[in-house]
């Protein structure tokens, strides 16, 4: 069995970065919390918090991408 996705919480995060100039500006990121099951492992050990951080570039491509596995799976569903 694979490892379920059991919660998620996300927040955005100001980072300061270099700038032009050696100025320091402020650029978002959305950093999501996700609550993992893991059933192979043993039951003190399956379940983990994995924290990952998305620019907003990042976060785009990965919008894109389950919105092309839902309509994908949408499609399946209809032929059933």
């Amino acid at each position: 069995m694979l490892p379920q996705l059991k919660d998620f919480n996300w927040f955005i995060d100001m980072k300061l970065i270099p700038g032009a100039n050696g100025q320091r500006i402020q650029q978002p990121s959305c950093v999501l919390s996700l609550d993992i099951n893991d059933p192979t492992k043993s039951a003190n050990e399956n379940e983990k918090t994995v924290q990952i951080e998305l620019s907003k570039e990042t976060l785009n491509l990965v919008l894109d991408n389950f919105t092309r596995i839902r309509e994908q799976l949408n499609t399946l569903a209809k032929r059933e």
